[in-house]
């Protein structure tokens, strides 16, 4: 990764969370709440997912780790293999406060390995993306017990990548997209 790409990186993730800490608003006071959680998708897509995340007040911040292969209908060319892994981080509102709608935006560091389906000739792209987010969180937990427990997030971004770029390898050619949407389905507990 490049000088100028990793300080990009810090200061998105700094005014970030500047923007959404809990000290720049006036929120209810109540104690933070760790949650982690994960997405079966990826693993059914021969991969991985990991977040942690903190809810104060009406927000909630995460850090986590992906992988994936892509399935063909995602591909520009499906001559083409991509498996994409990364880190993102995530700071959402929370409209219900704990469950409920929610919307906000994501900032992702990932890799794209891209070749040609049966080749080992395969090119790492790496980028900076950003994202506008939303779901639902269905709480399976008490009030009275602060939602501790299971739960279930579907949501889905629209992921901007400002340095989407073309491979090619012989005759074909694969162009990664600048703008997509990407859904999840994300399983989590409440501590």
């Amino acid at each position: 990764m490049n000088k100028k790409k990793f300080s990009t990186l810090i200061i998105l993730i700094a005014v970030v969370s500047f923007i959404y800490s809990p000290e720049s608003h006036a929120q209810e006071k109540e104690a933070a709440r760790l949650e982690v959680e994960a997405d079966p998708l990826a693993y059914i897509l021969n991969g991985y997912s990991v977040h942690v995340g903190v809810t104060y007040g009406k927000f909630r911040s995460s850090i986590g780790t992906f992988g994936i292969k892509q399935p063909s209908f995602q591909l520009d060319n499906d001559a083409f293999s991509v498996y994409s892994s990364g880190f993102d981080l995530k700071t959402d509102y929370l409209f219900g406060k704990t469950k409920g709608f929610h919307a906000g935006l994501q900032l992702t560091y990932g890799k794209d390995k891209i070749g040609l389906k049966g080749s080992s000739d395969q090119e790492d792209l790496w980028g900076l993306n950003i994202g506008a987010r939303g779901g639902y969180r269905f709480m399976f937990g008490n009030a009275e017990n602060k939602y501790r427990g299971l739960y279930l997030n579907p949501w889905a971004a629209l992921i901007y990548s400002a340095n989407a770029k073309t491979i090619s390898k012989g005759k074909e050619a694969y162009k990664q997209s600048s703008a997509s949407i990407f859904p999840a389905v994300h399983v989590g507990w409440r501590f």
